[in-house]
């Protein structure tokens, strides 16, 4: 028999490409399909591979270095503008009656609306055995009758199934986005995605109880979320750290790839801790990320602390080339300390063989990652004074980082995922 046909939709902060990428590396034919309204410039497969740099306003229209993408990359023009939105509507509408009947049933005017912005991402899906589908991508598969496996990364799961009922994750201090009728259909055109997936992957433990609050815990699978293991590897940055360093040869960094966002990353308790374990230690210095919501405070945090000689706060966004140039010049990675989980930025960093400080709820984890728990400033302190004191405990938490990123977070997941797409794609499954 020919081998299943995959494609892998929705490609935020390129965890998509990477997995079609790995799938393909491992002999699985595989394309990615990128959403035409998606103009995140993280979701842009260039991102994952350029070395280069943005500024940190207008991430959601920037124009990157042109480069040939690979023909597994499958994307088309969204229309732009409400004319030529309405337009590309009323010419997908004929073909598209059975999809409409459903989406109004569903979710009314607004989601008949949505599917038919996405015509030609649902008529695409179904050309394929199954879909591997991040964001609302279990959405449009649920409309193009495909098998789908539905790939969670965050708020796709804990978050958009919930705006119209008011209790999404974070609603205490998150509003909801608007227009809020578009969001309200959104939401019940994402839990159709979910009730029609064969599987739904947790890449997160926290994401269970939001499946579970869907009714969906038997189809819920624990699964590591794919990091290209032999991208993010070990190696010499000498140049970038001593750049970083002000031009010194010795030093200790302390890098933080997470946005600034206090209620998010917890970024002032990391603040707080590195400006308590610099003290009177010459040469430490932090390199953050100089983006995110709380920017500001931060830098008012910073000053209050004096500790602004000792930040380096970089004024763009880094491509993933980059960054990954930063975590190998580092000595230590501090991601969050507020919502007790680790994400992508994270597993990198531990790819690259750097000890991770961050704050995880050991309880969600059956066997925790070997990393620095952390929470309060104080704690954040303590860890960062031992890691400076003793460079070759830094090195073995580092080993012992990348060695269970690449048992759990690597090629192992590569079998698993072909094997969940052959069981929901089975004949009556």
């Amino acid at each position: 028999m020919p081998p299943m046909r995959l494609a892998v939709f929705e490609n935020l902060a390129n965890s998509a490409y990477v997995l079609t990428k790995v799938l393909r590396r491992h002999g699985q034919p595989a394309d990615l399909l990128l959403d035409p309204f998606d103009r995140y410039v993280m979701s842009d497969p260039r991102w994952e591979d350029l070395d280069t740099e943005l500024p940190t306003d207008g991430l959601d229209s920037a124009a990157l270095p042109d480069c040939e993408l690979p023909e597994w990359v499958r994307s088309r023009p969204a229309p732009v503008g409400r004319v030529r939105r309405g337009v590309h509507a009323l010419a997908a509408a004929p073909a598209m009656r059975r999809e409409l009947r459903l989406a109004m049933r569903v979710a009314g005017p607004r989601g008949a609306l949505a599917v038919l912005d996405r015509a030609w991402v649902v008529r695409t899906l179904a050309s394929y055995d199954c879909v591997i589908a991040y964001g609302m991508g279990p959405a449009w598969a649920a409309f193009a009758r495909v098998p789908c496996v539905a790939a969670t990364w965050g708020g796709d799961i804990t978050m958009l199934p919930f705006y119209d009922t008011g209790d999404w994750e974070g609603h205490e201090a998150v509003p909801l986005p608007e227009p809020r009728a578009e969001r309200f259909a959104e939401a019940k055109l994402q839990r159709l995605g979910y009730d029609r997936a064969g599987r739904i992957l947790i890449n997160d433990p926290r994401f269970l109880p939001f499946a579970e609050r869907l009714g969906h815990a038997g189809k819920s699978v624990p699964f590591g979320l794919f990091i290209d293991t032999e991208r993010y590897a070990p190696g010499p940055e000498v140049e970038l750290r001593r750049s970083l360093l002000g031009g010194a040869d010795d030093g200790l960094i302390v890098f933080m790839p997470s946005r600034h966002d206090w209620y998010w990353k917890g970024t002032d308790r990391l603040l707080h801790g590195f400006a308590e374990a610099a003290e009177g230690r010459e040469g430490a210095v932090l390199v953050c990320a100089g983006w995110g919501a709380d920017l500001d405070r931060s830098k008012q945090l910073i000053a209050e602390l004096g500790i602004a000689d000792r930040v380096r706060m970089l004024p763009y966004v880094m491509s993933k080339g980059r960054l990954r140039r930063y975590y190998r010049a580092a000595d230590v990675v501090a991601d969050q300390f507020a919502v007790g989980s680790y994400g992508g930025a994270s597993l990198e960093a531990m790819s690259c063989a750097r000890p991770l400080l961050i704050s995880l709820d050991g309880g969600r984890f059956d066997s925790p990652p070997p990393v620095v728990n952390v929470f309060e400033p104080q704690e954040i302190a303590r860890a960062l004074q031992e890691l400076f004191a003793d460079p070759e405990a830094r090195a073995r938490a580092g080993d012992r980082a990348r060695e269970w990123v690449v048992a759990n977070h690597g090629p192992s997941l590569v079998q698993r995922t072909i094997d969940l797409c052959h069981d929901v794609a089975r004949p009556g499954a």
